[in-house]
């Protein structure tokens, strides 16, 4: 947990203006030096993407030493992250495992107020966390979350997050939501074949995106007409999801 993979775009330094961050917590024992892609992905849409090598992120508290760390370079003057970070847009996703501790992260960890906004890729249901001892509640959810999983493979469909247990924990979320499936796609997939409404998502919820708000957003959310995504909810009116008005430009 001491070891952190960081991103960022590489005009941070040359626009001295504070980015959001995103914290990614990987799935069992997976570190965060094996998803290189997504990090660099994220950076490129203006993200500091930050994560660690923590084998085992259900209980959040990983997550919560990285939020941590970031408040630490952002105030440390030597420190290449200087004032860089944008803490009042802070979001964080989460695959798998990851997901249990995006749930744990926002809710029950010391720095769960800082969280904006959360996206967990199938992440593990209730009775499986509460067995491996990552219970969460999601009654105490706060921040706008996207809920994803996938439709293929037993491990995903038996195991992980069985539609029913998607249904029922996104019913116990009382706050703005979405919820989607993504057709034809197994567990370990949908880390990658997500990303789109991914990065749609948290654009629209850290940078308020116009455009990316589009995917969910207004009479007729693009997410809705998408062939390849099935069981899509979006929790009442669309409008009552909240776009986080940035703290600094993004230009």
């Amino acid at each position: 947990m001491e070891q952190y993979e960081i991103y960022y775009p590489v005009d941070l330094l040359e626009k001295k203006v504070a980015c959001p961050a995103v914290i990614f917590l990987n799935g069992s024992g997976v570190p965060a030096s094996r998803y290189p892609a997504l990090f660099e992905h994220l950076a490129s849409w203006g993200f500091i993407a930050i994560g660690n090598e923590d084998p085992s992120t259900g209980t959040g508290q990983s997550a919560d030493t990285t939020v941590a760390k970031l408040l630490e370079l952002n105030e440390d003057a030597h420190s290449r992250f200087f004032h860089q970070i944008d803490t009042a847009r802070i979001g964080i996703t989460g695959h798998s495992q990851g997901g249990a501790g995006v749930f744990n992260a926002i809710t029950s960890q010391p720095h769960h107020a800082l969280y904006r906004t959360a996206v967990a890729l199938s992440p593990a249901n209730e009775r499986l966390s509460e067995a491996l001892h990552w219970t969460y509640d999601l009654t105490k959810v706060q921040c706008p979350i996207f809920l994803l999983s996938g439709t293929k493979g037993d491990f995903e469909l038996k195991l992980v997050l069985p539609q029913k247990d998607l249904q029922s924990m996104y019913a116990k979320i009382s706050g703005p939501k979405v919820m989607a499936r993504r057709k034809d796609t197994e567990h370990g997939q949908m880390l990658y074949e997500a990303d789109g409404y991914v990065t749609a998502w948290l654009r629209w919820q850290l940078y308020g995106d116009k455009r990316a708000a589009k995917a969910f957003s207004g009479k007729n959310p693009e997410i809705r007409t998408n062939c390849l995504y099935r069981d899509v909810k979006i929790q009442g009116r669309t409008s009552h999801l909240r776009i986080n008005t940035p703290s600094h430009s993004s230009k």
